[in-house]
């Protein structure tokens, strides 16, 4: 999960797309990038299933993205 994260960021800032916030929790269990309109969450198969966030956003209006294929530099 760490390695994900620490891609994420550095993806991001090769492409200046701007974090506003980002944060872990001290077991690095549950790891957050926030885009401001987008929040990315990693976290383990676990933490998903104890805070079930999709639940608490049952609600919110499913967006689709398209695939892009992401050629390592």
């Amino acid at each position: 999960m760490r390695a994900i994260y620490e891609a994420v960021k550095d993806k991001s800032d090769e492409n200046k797309i701007n974090i506003y916030h980002s944060e872990e929790d001290s077991l690095s269990q549950w790891l957050i990038i926030d885009y401001f309109d987008i929040i990315l969450h990693i976290f383990t198969e676990e933490e998903r299933k104890f805070y079930n966030i999709e639940h608490l956003w049952k609600e919110a209006k499913k967006v689709r993205l398209p695939r892009k294929k992401i050629i390592p530099s």
